[in-house]
């Protein structure tokens, strides 16, 4: 199995195509990120300023450039639409794939990477995440090329100065898509693997130096630029809000809890949580057993440990950690296939996890939540139960391969069948159809803060925000703001009628059939609602003061 160099390629790139490629523009723009990105980038275009960020027409800086410059490109390439503003996407996560198949088979030998970059293609998160528009799929492209050529650093004198100084160039250009979290992980990663090794660092001689200027040439002209240009709203927009702020802060504090990424990892590994396990477990047994594999976790660990510190934490914040973990995971699978179980305990445990997979996977049907999705989450089911009967059978080679299609199995019953449920719940596009639809000449538009960029991107109309404080987002945009049902009705009694797109529960929070005459609800889309408020009839006159 897995002998052919050629025959490898081939299929990994099958599995990217089919992962991050095939119907890729079918879904529309995601709330709320990408069109966020989106409306970026075509702002960036119409405006002919490529270097400053803006958003509604005012500067944004809550990432830095490079993010918005592949996505502008894309649509100056190919037309705007959901395929072109996700290819940029597609091409680093197939980049990386292939990255991780590349080193892996240098640091350890073909099949572990082969297993490792297909661990990886295929791997819940990684597998949809791939295909959103989201700056966390370069940046990780760019933390593992560092990571990686610092590793092959130091496999050698005569060539450590140019891996050094790619080392370096890969660091800076993640600095250029995400911020200082490009250098912290390479930072953090690298000095844990050499106080567990005992070694020096890697970073010295000349390779330093040529690195140190690559590293300054990509990061420091658009930075310099916008202290230039924008020097107070910059550092506390983009350095204190959206770096700092958000290290000791938490933006979406249900999500702040110690157990989070630890979790991210084990469920967005699925179908692969049994593997997981397996490579957890035996690096109880022997964690120091290859450099490489000790690398890989110096890198994962390190990062957890931060990112678990950090109180905002979101699944597209540790969307990198699945890149050690791909290769660790990758490497205990070819010891695995070459030697079989350690013993009937580590046997047990795999099994375990398989098991946990299909019963968690046959439960979430039932949960409101996951309704639309019950006919894509069916076929995983069928596939991850396909797989524990390899399993059983100690086929083990066909239970890698069963477990790999699982996930290209849940993309299929995603993009095909559940497609428009699927819509519904999460994009903003068939709002914003419906309201173009009906809505009046003149007639204004008021939104909720979640579906907000999207219907603003769709309909190119300005929108009111209807929220429940005055500042509910984390980042101000230059939108008119009205609050709770109070401001609504002040909103209405200034119009006939006023088209609202909102979340069912936030329409059911400010409807008062006492004030809102005549309402028409003609379009329910998933969670979400588009209603046309009329006028409120006058206060009776024994009510006036």
């Amino acid at each position: 199995m897995f002998q052919s160099r050629r025959v490898d390629l081939f299929v990994l790139l099958f599995v990217c195509f089919a992962a991050f490629w095939w119907r890729l523009g079918a879904l529309g723009l995601i709330d709320p990120d990408e069109p966020f990105y989106a409306q970026t980038a075509r702002e960036m275009i119409s405006s002919h300023d490529w270097l400053t960020p803006r958003i509604y027409g005012q500067p944004q800086f809550e990432k830095p450039i490079f993010y918005y410059w592949t996505v502008a490109g894309s649509f100056l390439a190919f037309g705007e639409s959901e395929w072109a503003g996700r290819a940029p996407t597609g091409v680093f996560a197939t980049a990386l794939v292939l990255l991780v198949w590349a080193f892996s088979s240098r640091a350890w030998n073909p099949r572990t990477g082969f297993l490792a970059a297909l661990v990886l293609a295929t791997g819940l998160e990684f597998c949809v995440m791939s295909r959103l528009m989201l700056t966390d799929v370069p940046l990780a492209f760019f933390l593992t090329g560092a990571l990686c050529a610092y590793w092959m650093a130091g496999q050698g004198e005569e060539r450590r100065d140019r891996w050094i100084a790619l080392s370096l160039a890969c660091n800076g250009l993640a600095v250029l898509t995400k911020g200082p979290i490009g250098s912290l992980v390479v930072f953090f990663a690298t000095c844990a693997f050499g106080f567990l090794t005992h070694r020096k660092t890697l970073y010295r001689g000349s390779g330093l130096w040529w690195g140190l200027a690559l590293y300054a040439a990509v990061v420091i002209p658009w930075y310099g630029l916008m202290f230039a240009w924008h020097a107070e709203p910059f550092w506390k927009e983009f350095f204190v809000r959206d770096n700092f702020l958000r290290f000791i802060r938490a933006e979406h504090p249900a999500n702040n809890h110690f157990w989070y990424y630890a979790g991210l990892l084990l469920l967005g590994s699925i179908p692969w949580m049994p593997a997981v396990a397996l490579a957890v477990r035996r690096a109880f047994v022997s964690f120091r057993a290859e450099e490489a594999t000790l690398f890989q976790w110096c890198w994962l660990l390190t990062s957890l440990v931060f990112l678990t510190i950090a109180q905002s934490k979101l699944p597209s914040y540790g969307f990198y950690l699945f890149v050690p973990l791909a290769m660790i995971v990758g490497r205990a699978l070819d010891t695995l296939l070459e030697r079989g179980f350690a013993s009937a305990g580590e046997r047990k445990l795999v099994i375990v996890l398989a098991i946990l997979q299909c019963v968690t996977l046959l439960v979430l049907p039932f949960v409101p939540a996951a309704k639309s999705f019950t006919y894509p989450i069916a076929l995983v089911a069928v596939c991850l139960a396909v797989s524990l009967v390899f399993l059983l059978q100690r086929r083990l080679v066909s239970w890698v391969l069963a477990s790999a299609v699982s996930s290209l199995a849940l993309l299929a019953g995603a993009l095909t069948k559940a497609l428009p449920n699927v819509e519904a719940e999460s994009s903003a596009r068939p709002v914003a159809r419906a309201l173009l639809a009906e809505r009046h000449p003149g007639e204004p538009i008021v939104s909720g803060k979640f579906l907000v960029r999207g219907i603003i991107y769709y309909t190119r109309s300005p929108i009111t925000v209807l929220a429940k404080e005055q500042h509910p987002f984390w980042a101000d945009h230059p939108l008119p703001i009205i609050v709770g049902s109070k401001g609504l009705r002040a909103f209405t009694a200034q119009y006939p009628t006023v088209l609202c797109a909102l979340r069912k529960s936030d329409w059911r929070s400010v409807d008062d059939e006492k004030v809102f005459v005549g309402r028409d609800s003609f379009a329910e889309l998933g969670e979400n609602v588009v209603v046309r408020a009329v006028k409120p009839l006058p206060a009776p006159a024994s009510a006036q003061p």
